[in-house]
Formats: structure tokens, sequence, C-alpha cells
């Protein structure tokens, strides 16, 4: 019993226990993204890190190498998650049916989006910084944007959808997730932190955008 004890005393700093459950890969990037929602990328350290990940006071340097590297890490396994779902949302659709489509992939982003508020409420904070961190969040999307963009080209010729500029549809589509981020004034304003309200958000921003 003394050595137990002791050999818990010794453990090392920010080291989980001996019989502590370590997390998956997913887990672990989960964590990560919650870390730099919640402190900031500026703020939060490399060992509050590993504290919020439940691992070694050295994972981050011994997996990663930087909190960049990591933060990186973090930001594709999010994102790539949102792709997914929109890529499988329009997988459903029929091909060619470009209103149906669109339909489709607006609803899945927002669903998507509604359970992962703490990406929102990165993507907020590096969308308002010019900086390496931004760029890599766009390239990123990149691919999302690369798919979406000829399907709206087609939509407002065929005057399906209002004639307006690409960058304005996507903040139109992109910035009413702020409600997801911004989840202590939403609560002020009276929304449940149980809503289930992605769908009737995606039909206010349609009912906006088609003609």
């Amino acid at each position: 019993m003394t050595t137990s004890r002791t050999a818990k005393r010794r453990r090392g700093p920010g080291r989980p226990p001996a019989d502590a459950p370590l997390p998956g890969l997913d887990e672990i990037l989960q964590r990560g993204l919650e870390a730099f929602a919640e402190l900031g990328y500026e703020a939060v350290s490399v060992r509050q890190l590993n504290e919020r990940l439940g691992m070694g006071h050295t994972f981050i340097h011994d997996r990663y190498g930087t909190k960049e590297a990591f933060w990186r890490a973090a930001m594709e396994h999010a994102i790539r998650q949102v792709t997914d779902e929109v890529a499988a949302a329009l997988g459903k659709e029929p091909p060619g049916d470009d209103l149906a489509g669109l339909i489709a992939s607006v609803r899945a982003f927002h669903q998507a989006n509604a359970r992962r508020p703490h990406l929102n409420r990165v993507m907020n904070y590096e969308a308002g910084r010019d900086s390496p961190r931004l760029n890599y969040l766009f390239t990123l999307m990149s691919p999302l944007n690369d798919a979406g963009r000829p399907v709206f080209d087609r939509l407002v010729r065929e005057g399906t959808l209002r004639d307006i500029p690409w960058y304005l549809f996507h903040f139109a589509v992109t910035k009413p997730l702020t409600m997801y981020g911004q989840t202590p004034l939403a609560r002020l304003f009276g929304r449940p932190d149980d809503a289930d309200d992605h769908a009737l958000l995606s039909t206010v921003v349609l009912r906006g955008l088609l003609t």
C-alpha cells in the first residue's frame, strides 16, 4: 500500500495515472479542438493542451513536434468530418440535379456544424486575422468550395439562385452558424442548449437565396 501511494506521488507533472484509459486519436483531436476554441491559439500552452488531452506532458512534442502542427491536425480532422458529411448528403441526390444538390449540401453543412460548435468558434476567431493559420483553414475548405462553385454558377445562370457574388453566397450560408459557436449569447436570447434548429436555419437561409 505504501509503495502504491509513493508511486502516485512521484508521477511526473501532467502525466495521467498508469491505470487511466488512454483516449483514441479522434478523441485527442476533438479535445485539442475544444481547447483551442475555449482558450485561443495564442493563450493556450502546450502544457495545458497535454493536460486537456489526458496524455503525458511530452505527448504533443513527441507526436506532433509543435503546437502549430497539433493545431493543424485538429483543424484538418474537424473540417474533414464536415466535408465528408456534405459529400455523403450530395451522394444521395440524383446526379445532375443541381438544385437538389445545393439544398442537400446546405442542410448537411448546417447539421454538421451544429454538432461542432467548437469548430465554428475557431473559424470565427481565425477569420478576423490575416495569418498563416487562416490561409491553412482556407486551403482545407477549398475542396468543398471548388465543388460548390460550378453548381452555384449554373443555378445563377438559369435563374434559380439570386444573382449575387460567390462571396456573398458563402457568407449568407456560413455566418448564421455563429449561433452554434456563441452558446452563452444564444442562451441569453432564450435558445435551449439542446435545440434542434439546424433544419429551420437552413430553410430560412435557402428561402433568402432561391428565387
